[in-house]
């Protein structure tokens, strides 16, 4: 996204940006099949892949935001 465009579409650059990324270790990978696994349990199995795609970037850009404003960012 050009710098231009994320000041005039905030929210949309920041999901384009967690939706774009590269991973650069396998730390962050492993954390998110961890995440995945407490998410899409034995209960939720039924889920499909877009609805459980959804719900854990919505997991994880909520606890982004929170951790903004612990850090006062």
């Amino acid at each position: 996204m050009v710098a231009g465009h994320f000041q005039e579409f905030p929210t949309l650059g920041e999901i384009a940006r967690d939706h774009l990324s590269i991973q650069t270790t396998s730390v962050a990978c492993e954390q998110a099949f961890s995440v995945a696994s407490n998410t899409i349990t034995r209960a939720r199995n039924r889920l499909q892949p877009d609805t459980s795609r959804a719900l854990l970037r919505s997991k994880s850009w909520l606890e982004n935001e929170n951790i903004k404003r612990t850090m006062g960012t």
